[in-house]
């Protein structure tokens, strides 16, 4: 329904929620599909990977989820076993790629890297 009036957001949180609820999502656009280990898991096992790989604490993670710190325990122990990893630094590396951040736009470096001296000076 989304995908025919081009809310591509709404489809993108619709098949977010259709996957969490064990569900077949509808036809993924090709630039979104994922490749690679991290298909092995599900949309609310990847929303946890992924802050956990960001650092954040189980409590933390339970806390912005809106889920059980025990809910957050359970799904690591299905994504280590999934995707063969041992440890949350095993975890961010695997994620690694995807976490990336962009690289600055029209050669925008950090100022206070390169000259020494502090952006608010």
């Amino acid at each position: 329904m989304f995908d025919q009036c081009g809310a591509d957001v709404g489809t993108r949180q619709a098949d977010a929620e259709l996957r969490a609820a064990g569900e077949a999502p509808t036809a993924v656009p090709a630039s979104e599909a994922r490749t690679g280990p991290l298909t092995l898991l599900t949309s609310q096992q990847l929303r946890i990977a992924r802050t956990v790989a960001k650092g954040a604490t189980n409590r933390e993670v339970a806390r912005q989820l809106s889920i059980s710190t025990r809910t957050v325990e359970y799904h690591l122990r299905n994504i280590f076993q999934q995707l063969g990893v041992r440890s949350r630094v095993a975890l961010a590396r695997v994620l690694e790629p995807e976490l990336l951040l962009p690289a600055p736009v029209n050669g925008s470096a950090d100022v206070s890297a390169t000259s020494g001296v502090s952006p608010l000076t």
